[in-house]
């Protein structure tokens, strides 16, 4: 009977469990983590996440009839471009 148990595993012996495993998957053990997570927050501060960055690109539109570009620093500086009108269809000028 042996022998059958161990063609079934590969001939390979497990090891046995660590009772350190058992917290592991159980409420206690998630109670604790939970509580040391919280104990470091409060003495280290959050750790600082990466902010992820989705980079795409845009679709291509008609510009529109009027551009308006403010410069609050420097009012001097703010640009007001005025397209001609153009006709549904036609390229606009460049």
């Amino acid at each position: 009977m042996d022998d059958i148990d161990r063609a079934d595993d590969g001939g390979q012996e497990h090891a046995p469990e660590r009772p350190v495993d058992r917290f592991r998957r159980g409420a206690v053990g998630s109670v604790v983590a939970a509580g040391l997570l919280g104990l470091r927050d409060a003495l280290e501060g959050r750790p600082e996440r990466e902010e992820v960055t989705i980079v795409s690109e845009a679709p291509e539109h008609e510009p529109a009839p009027i551009d308006v570009q403010l410069d609050v620093d420097h009012p001097e500086r703010s640009v007001v471009v005025v397209r001609p009108a153009t006709a549904p269809g036609e390229t606009p000028p460049q």
